[in-house]
């Protein structure tokens, strides 16, 4: 039995400061104590040094494997120019086997303001598989000597363009994907657990497969997770039905596309983007979404789609509308990132009662009248981009996430962009977003008898802060301090 006292507590919506401590046994909260509460005095004691204790935090929609891979290869996110990025990719593939992986390039952030050719990689990895991914991941390049051996394996698979979008970079990452021995597959999934519990999260969702027909390493997975650190709530990224009851799963999709992304021109709009003829790439046909979707649906399965456009979400969103309708679930379909909906569309959302996956990191790094989503949809639209604050006001479940790789696995960067959206009417409170990422949470998965909220009979799950979050950015001394899973320690940083 441990009792977790000297701490500031978050019960309900708010600290209670009449609470002396949380009484845990095998796992499970056993009691909240309160100040005018008698105890045995050879309690085991762990004291929080005033440390403010949140529900365990969980993360909604990452790509763990590959977050968790890319921070064992190269980051190019401090490239500022071609040169750079060839300099880093030359001392970094030198003990990366085969498969060399370099991410978060920007081509807005080098001076260049371009991808390098392929011949120009040619000359820095000639003989490996190397593959360059677009900070977004829905692009990439790939070198001559991953092409040749791609198209061999995958006949007719690309163009003859140095710049892979849609499928062709889905296959050319999913072929590196399924190139890599089960030993790193798991050492991948065991570093991303670590950078989740150093971020403040014991629960993270994951995509696992290809996006397509294959399931990639889930069994895998599945076998090993109590190997691992935090929970795990896994999602075949497959549009394979059979497969996904096959292994027993109750949800399908994950990063299963409708549209594309901003970035690259494929995030599908109704209306063009700015300056440009272009109105991005519906993915399926609104046919193939009702007969995926209505058979998941049949079978009980949860379906989450990714859909960033308002024309993608409309696509995806009219289905989960006609099912509510017609054959109603509770079920808790998918909006993944959601991210440009008008208020007709905010209300068909709402009578589908399916739960958009938000990512608030998106508009901190994004959004504003000069920001990247200005510049590429106009300052109007974007201000109506990623909308929690309208959502939540009707009663939209919506959930947090980082979409970690896109973005860091870090709670207290998430908190702060939630409660300071550019916007000031998309702007949430501490407590609604601390909901988003702990009760609503744990909700999306069917878990809200277990996670989410400090209450007798629930997980002993905490996330514990040394400051109160606020619309403030946190600064270097504000830190996550301890992660407790089942009442075991598995993160703590107390010190100065």
């Amino acid at each position: 039995m441990n009792y977790f006292y000297n701490g500031h507590f978050w019960i309900g919506n708010a600290f209670d400061e009449d609470v002396r401590g949380i009484l845990c046994e095998k796992g499970k909260i056993k009691d909240i104590v309160y100040q005018d509460c008698d105890l045995d005095n050879n309690l085991f004691g762990i004291d929080l040094h005033g440390a403010y204790v949140f529900p365990g935090f969980i993360d909604t929609h990452t790509h763990s494997f590959e977050g968790g891979l890319y921070s064992l290869m190269i980051d190019l996110s401090s490239a500022r120019n071609l040169e750079d990025v060839f300099t880093m990719i030359a001392e970094g593939s030198v003990d990366k086997g085969n498969c060399v992986f370099a991410w978060n390039f920007d081509e807005r952030k080098i001076t260049e303001g371009r991808f390098p050719t392929k011949a120009e990689l040619d000359k820095v990895v000639p003989d490996k598989n190397l593959v360059l991914r677009r900070i977004d991941g829905h692009c990439c390049i790939i070198n001559t000597f991953a092409f040749n051996n791609i198209t061999r394996t995958i006949r007719k698979a690309f163009c003859e363009d140095d710049i892979l979008k849609g499928v062709e970079n889905d296959k050319a990452v999913h072929w590196f994907h399924s190139n890599l021995d089960n030993e790193l597959i798991l050492r991948s999934y065991q570093s991303a657990s670590q950078i989740a519990l150093k971020g403040g999260f014991g629960t993270v969702h994951t995509m696992v497969g290809d996006a397509d027909m294959s399931m990639g390493h889930y069994d895998l997975l599945e076998k090993h997770l109590f190997e691992l650190a935090v929970d795990y709530v896994l999602y075949p990224q497959s549009f394979n039905i059979e497969a996904a009851l096959d292994l027993g799963a109750t949800r399908i999709g994950g990063c299963i596309l409708a549209d594309g992304s901003i970035g690259s021109l494929t995030a599908a709009f109704f209306q063009p983007y700015q300056g440009r003829p272009v109105f991005g790439t519906l993915y399926q046909s609104d046919q193939f979404w009702y007969d995926f979707i209505s058979k998941a649906h049949n079978h009980n399965l949860q379906v989450g789609v990714h859909c960033i456009g308002d024309r993608a979400i409309s696509q995806i969103n009219n289905v989960y509308l006609k099912l509510a309708q017609e054959d109603y679930r509770d079920l808790r379909h998918q909006l993944i990132h959601c991210e440009v909906t008008d208020n007709n569309l905010l209300s068909q959302i709402q009578d589908s009662t399916a739960i958009p996956v938000m990512q608030p990191a998106f508009d901190m790094l994004w959004g504003g009248d000069k920001g990247f989503y200005a510049q590429m949809l106009g300052p109007e639209r974007s201000r109506s981009m990623n909308r929690f604050k309208s959502m939540m006001n009707l009663g939209i479940s919506i959930t947090g996430s980082s979409d970690w790789y896109i973005t860091e696995l870090d709670i207290r960067k998430s908190l702060y962009a939630a409660m300071n959206h550019h916007n000031p009417h998309e702007r949430l409170s501490l407590a609604e977003a601390v909901q988003i990422y702990s009760s609503n949470a744990a909700r999306l998965s069917h878990d809200e008898h277990r996670w989410g909220e400090i209450k007798k009979g629930m997980d002993a799950d905490f996330t514990m802060l040394n400051y109160i979050p606020s619309a403030k950015e946190p600064d270097l001394a504000q830190k996550v301090v301890m992660v407790v899973k089942k009442e075991q320690v598995l993160y703590e940083n107390m010190s100065d």
